[in-house]
């Protein structure tokens, strides 16, 4: 297993609020995008991130329980205990501090581990599975005009320009109780993985991703072709690419 992460402010923000990790000895692989005014955003994203990496370092993944504990916990189990714990040191930080009321995060997370991948989910970030010939998003968005396309109400191209295209209906840190969405896959030689915020998305195609993470072996390159080309089309919000090769 190999990757890489690359993250860039773009050309708008003056504030850098997305956070990535990649820890390859663990399996684990998160991006996020934080929200909220001055250093909340960013906060919120690094907060979300921190205390994935808290959790899944007392892991044991080969007897499935945390580090001490009898309790036997799957890895979705786990996803779900980070993302809810992320959500309440969220909320708790937000009401501590004038400075970071109402600050949340998106988060997509991956983990990987005996050719499986383990998904979770809240926002619109988004996890993609690339072959050689295809590019299939894995997760949904949690979002206002995934809803109304969800309807039947408005197609695929009407979403890219309707004024509600950036407005999410979950994330970290809005709600004490959140629900996320998880899923299991297996991966076979060669699949890569693709984490990102929508500041690709937004501005880059699906087939487009496909082509350019296709196009070249050297990942570090791949994410950084990714964000600059983002950025060539406006950059108008800040930009995170994650990308994971099962080799």
């Amino acid at each position: 297993m190999i990757s890489s992460g690359y993250t860039d402010v773009g050309r708008v923000r003056e504030v850098n609020q997305d956070s990535f990790i990649v820890v390859d000895l663990l399996g684990l692989y998160i991006v996020a995008d934080g929200m909220g005014g001055h250093a909340a955003g960013e906060k919120a994203s690094i907060t979300a991130i921190g205390t994935a990496l808290d959790i899944f370092s007392s892991y044991d993944f080969e007897n499935q329980k945390i580090v001490g504990s009898d309790e036997t916990l799957s890895i979705i189990d786990m996803i779900r205990i980070s993302f809810k714990e992320a959500n309440n040191r969220i909320i708790k930080e937000s009401i501590s501090s004038v400075h970071l009321q109402g600050m949340g995060t998106t988060q997509v997370m991956s983990i990987i581990y005996n050719n499986k991948a383990y998904l979770g989910s809240i926002g619109d970030s988004r996890i993609y599975k690339i072959t050689s010939s295809s590019i299939e998003q894995l997760t949904r968005d949690h979002s206002v005009v995934q809803d109304l396309m969800d309807q039947g109400l408005i197609t695929s191209e009407e979403a890219k320009v309707h004024p509600y295209k950036n407005v999410i209906t979950k994330c970290l840190g809005m709600q004490a109780e959140i629900e996320i969405d998880t899923k299991e896959i297996n991966l076979e030689k060669d699949d890569k993985l693709l984490l990102c915020t929508d500041g690709l998305t937004g501005l880059v195609t699906d087939e487009e991703i496909k082509n350019i993470v296709n196009s070249n072996n050297d990942l570090n390159n791949v994410v950084k072709k990714l964000v600059n080309l983002a950025n060539e089309r406006g950059g108008h919000d800040n930009i995170t690419v994650v990308i994971i090769h099962n080799n």
